[in-house]
């Protein structure tokens, strides 16, 4: 039943003044409202989870474990002579290929080469003084093909004709090419390694980076930053000095990446309360969750469970202002509002939730 926002609110402060551990998920929103999300968690004790929070946990794992060598978009756009894509076409980033691989580089005349370890090329579009070739190979058995090819590089012999279906010839050709590269870069989308312990594959890849460096200038390149991914990250590392899947304790912020994921959270109950944020895709609709429910979305999402309060606001970028961080995570980027609409922002619908409450406490 449509009510008016001030009572939206209010009904949404009586759901969290309530909880005892609240998951503040989604978190699809731009860093005005990651701050204001973090704060409101703080307050509650709650839990905060992005909505790629499994994508970021396996990137995660595989640099805590041993530390990577990544480069940013413009090191792409103006150095790189070879970009291997890992379990990708980069068909989710059309914009990679405009932007990062068809422009002429800053520093001369460059002549790049594409390769896919995956499915077939076809995605990749047709660009002037790039080839593009493929090779097929599952996702999950890309660690075994790039722990054959760092044991090539030691000069070992794998033994075999072919692994993980790619022929030994074919293994050879790739890494005389990579180790021929001026700047070569292995690119991956930790969404699209959805398998189980694909952290080791991620893992792997970013060993064989580093391996490839005593010959020649090579780096890693995570794809993402999907509704506001990258951010939601970077705000909570600044304000709590730990990744997302972190709850606020009273002893202090605690980093529990396996036990603070939304999907296990729900489903035994650990929370008693979702607060869901999705400010840009109206498909990004909350998981089901027996807990009582606060949405804030876009304003033509559909559910097939109602919540218990659903909040329309605005979308950052188009219809008000603010500012995200770039999937390299090295610029923050403003956004305008080239359509400016009368709905809240996430961050001001926090702020008058999180008010709510210090009256109600009062």
């Amino acid at each position: 039943m449509p009510v008016s926002l001030d009572e939206a609110c209010r009904s949404a402060a009586i759901i969290l003044s309530g909880a005892r551990r609240p998951l503040i998920g989604g978190l699809g929103c731009d860093v005005t409202g990651h701050r204001a999300a973090l704060s409101l968690a703080e307050k509650l004790g709650g839990v905060v989870d992005h909505m790629h929070g499994g994508a970021q946990f396996r990137n995660g794992q595989a640099f805590q474990n041993g530390g990577w060598v990544t480069t940013t978009l413009s090191e792409v756009r103006n150095r790189a002579d070879l970009i291997v894509l890992a379990g990708t076409d980069a068909s989710s980033y059309p914009r990679f290929f405009e932007r990062c691989i068809t422009p002429a580089s800053q520093f001369g005349e460059l002549t790049r080469s594409v390769v896919v370890l995956g499915g077939p090329a076809s995605s990749i579009p047709v660009m002037e003084g790039v080839s593009v070739s493929s090779i097929p190979v599952a996702a999950d058995r890309l660690g075994e093909l790039f722990a054959v090819m760092r044991a090539r590089l030691t000069g070992m012999s794998p033994g075999v004709t072919d692994v993980a279906g790619v022929p030994i010839g074919q293994i050879e050709t790739l890494l005389a090419d990579m180790r021929a590269a001026r700047y070569g870069v292995l690119v991956w989308n930790a969404a699209e390694l959805d398998f189980p312990h694909a952290d080791l594959t991620i893992e792997s890849a970013v060993n064989l980076v580093k391996d490839l460096n005593e010959a020649t200038r090579w780096s890693g390149l995570p794809l993402g930053g999907n509704d506001g991914e990258t951010s939601a990250a970077q705000t909570c590392t600044w304000q709590t000095g730990y990744p997302l899947r972190t709850a606020y304790e009273l002893p202090g912020p605690r980093y529990e990446p396996r036990l603070f994921a939304t999907d296990r959270l729900l489903r035994t109950g650990e929370v008693d309360a979702l607060v869901w944020i999705s400010a840009f895709d109206p498909d990004r609709t909350p998981p089901v969750a027996d807990c009582p429910s606060v949405v804030l979305g876009r304003a033509d999402m559909q559910f097939s469970r109602e919540p218990d309060v659903f909040i329309p606001v605005a979308v950052p970028g188009v219809q008000h202002t603010g500012f995200l961080h770039r999937m390299d995570a090295v610029v923050a980027l403003p956004l305008t509002a080239p359509v400016p609409s009368s709905l809240p922002s996430v961050a001001r619908i926090l702020a008058i939730i999180q008010g709510e409450m210090n009256h109600a406490a009062a």
